[in-house]
C-alpha cells in the first residue's frame, strides 16, 4: 500500500532523540512503573460500563479482564488516555479517527517495555515537571502530534503545519485526573534565556561540545570546536571574540580546539 505524505509535521530535533529515544524510551524507571500501575476504577457517571466495553471491542483501551469479564482497574496513563478520548469524542471524532490517534501514540510500543504506551507516558512525566504546556493535536486529516508547546509554535511559523488542529492540553488534563487546579502559568512558559542560549549551541553544526557553570549571577556557557585544519582554526579564533585556541598533537598529527565562553545572567 502506497504511503501517503504527512500534511503535518514538527520540525525534527535532538531533544526528542536524546530525552525519549536515548533515554525514556530504554530506561527501567520507577516512573514507568508508578504509571502502569493498575489502580484506578472508572465510575459509571464517568463512562458507563456499555460504552466502556464499546471502546473495548473498538481497540480504544485495552482490555486485559480474564475472559473479558469483571470489573477492571486502570493505570494513571490509561486514565489519560480516557480523558483524552472523552474530550475528543465531545469534539465529534468518531472511533475510527481516535483509534487512528491512539495508533500514533502506540508507535514506539513493545512487549518488553514497562510503558504500556512509552510516546504518552513520556509526555506525561514531562508535563508533571515542565512549566512548558504539552499538547495532542488532531489534524483535519485525521493525523496527530504531540509535543511540546515550543515545536508546535516553531512549526507554525515554519509552515510544517498547514492544517487546522484540535489541541487537547495534556498539562492541564493531568490535573483533572488527579482532581486538582493546574499550577501552569500559561502567559510565563516561555523558554528561559539560559535553555535559549543552549539549544542555540546545540543546533550549531561546527560545535561539538556544549559545557554549562554557573556562579552566583552568571552561567558561564563553554563551547568548545575541533578542528583538523590550523588555517581554519585560527581564522575561526579570529572571528569569534574572546576566544582561545590551543594545539593538541597525538601520534605526531596536531587538531586545534577552539573555546570560547559566554555570559548569562540568572534570574531571580
Amino acid at each position: 500500500m502506497e504511503r501517503l505524505e504527512r500534511k503535518n509535521t514538527l520540525v525534527a530535533n535532538d531533544w526528542f532523540d536524546l530525552n525519549f529515544l536515548g533515554d525514556f524510551l530504554r530506561s527501567d524507571s520507577k516512573i514507568k512503573e508508578g504509571l502502569n500501575e493498575q489502580k484506578y476504577t472508572i465510575k459509571d457517571e464517568v463512562i458507563s460500563s456499555r460504552v466502556l466495553n464499546h471502546w473495548y471491542e473498538a481497540g480504544i483501551v485495552s482490555d486485559n479482564r480474564p475472559n473479558g469479564k469483571g470489573w477492571k482497574k486502570f493505570s494513571f496513563s490509561e486514565m489519560v488516555w480516557i480523558k483524552i478520548v472523552i474530550k475528543l469524542r465531545k469534539f465529534g471524532l468518531d472511533l475510527k479517527r481516535i483509534k487512528a490517534v491512539k495508533d500514533k501514540l502506540d508507535i514506539y510500543n513493545s512487549e518488553e517495555n514497562i510503558s504500556k504506551c512509552p510516546l504518552l507516558d513520556f509526555y506525561i512525566a514531562l508535563a508533571k515537571v515542565s512549566n512548558e504546556p504539552i499538547r495532542l493535536l488532531v489534524f483535519e486529516s485525521g493525523e496527530s502530534e504531540i509535543a511540546r508547546q515550543t515545536e508546535i509554535d516553531i512549526a507554525c511559523e515554519l509552515g510544517t503545519i498547514t492544517e487546522d488542529f484540535i489541541s487537547i492540553d495534556i498539562s492541564n488534563l493531568l490535573s483533572t485526573v488527579l482532581n486538582g487546579k493546574s499550577k501552569l502559568d500559561y502567559l510565563n512558559y516561555q523558554v528561559s534565556d539560559i535553555a535559549k542560549e543552549v539549544e542555540r549551541s546545540i543546533f550549531n553544526e561546527g560545535i561539538q561540545s556544549v559545557t554549562i557553570k554557573l556562579n552566583d549571577k552568571d552561567y558561564i556557557i563553554g563551547e568548545d570546536y575541533f578542528i583538523k585544519d590550523k588555517k581554519r582554526a585560527h581564522n575561526l579564533k579570529g572571528m569569534l571574540e574572546h576566544a582561545s585556541l590551543t594545539e593538541n598533537t597525538v601520534n605526531g598529527k596536531s587538531t586545534y580546539n577552539v573555546k570560547l565562553k559566554r555570559k548569562v545572567k540568572r534570574k531571580g
